[in-house]
């Protein structure tokens, strides 16, 4: 399942894709002519001993230095993972493709919550079609 959606997110055209894989999820915040800068992947480490979870984000592509992409990230995975139905329901790995112009905290938040929104959708449409 992919979607793809178009906003203007505090007067910035914005670009923003889901694709659900069998193995890990895809997300993309573009706000730079559709082009994404840097790609990381996230994974979800959970302990069976004390339920602890541990976020681990990689840069894959581009920046290689930049916390507010890795926040982002693992922001929009934390979300992701806290939508599973049951605790024992595994979390795939989260691709993110991201190039962004502006990074203020109001303009970060309405991205997180468009990428989870538009993951929910994808979900829907997955489970509905089979």
């Amino acid at each position: 399942t992919t979607l793809t959606r178009s906003y203007s997110v505090n007067s910035v055209p914005t670009d923003i894709w889901v694709q659900l894989f069998s193995d890990r999820i895809m997300c993309g915040v573009s706000q730079v002519n559709t082009k994404v800068g840097t790609f990381l992947s996230c994974h979800i480490d959970e302990s069976i001993i004390d339920n602890r979870i541990r976020f681990t984000v990689t840069p894959l592509l581009g920046k290689r230095n930049d916390a507010v992409l890795e926040v982002f990230s693992r922001q929009v995975t934390e979300q992701i993972a806290a939508l599973r139905t049951t605790a024992a329901a595994a979390c795939p790995p989260v691709l993110m493709g991201i190039s962004l112009k502006n990074t203020d905290p109001e303009t970060f938040r309405i991205l997180i919550e468009l990428v989870v929104k538009l993951y929910k959708e994808a979900i829907a449409i997955a489970s509905s079609s089979g």
